[in-house]
């Protein structure tokens, strides 16, 4: 089971661009006991909104944050599904469109990634 643990260290937050930047400093002992800085980028309606639901259930953002990451250290995984976009649409092909495509993907395939 994992225990939020409030922090001692302020959420210092900047309005940049439209975007909230909000630097939350870890509390989380490791093994040189040493924290860090995260700083993540989002707009100013999902991290309300996130606030929002996570005030609900008694936590604040770098506490959520901390419970994210502790959970993917210690079970190796993200703690949610992934899925692709379920409404994305399935085209069917001739069999000379599909030798194309394929013929394209071969090429690409060898080319080189510019950088």
């Amino acid at each position: 089971m994992i225990v939020p643990q409030k922090t001692d260290h302020p959420n210092r937050q900047a309005a940049v661009g439209g975007l909230y930047m909000i630097c939350m400093t870890s509390n989380i002992q490791t093994m040189t006991s040493t924290s860090t800085t995260l700083q993540v980028r989002l707009s100013r309606k999902l991290r309300d909104n996130a606030a929002s639901a996570l005030k609900e259930m008694g936590l604040d953002l770098p506490t959520a944050v901390r419970l994210f990451f502790t959970n993917v250290a210690k079970t190796r995984r993200i703690p949610f599904l992934l899925e692709a976009d379920p409404t994305a649409d399935v085209l069917e092909v001739d069999p000379s469109t599909q030798a194309s495509m394929d013929r394209i993907a071969k090429v690409w395939k060898k080319t080189k990634p510019r950088r």
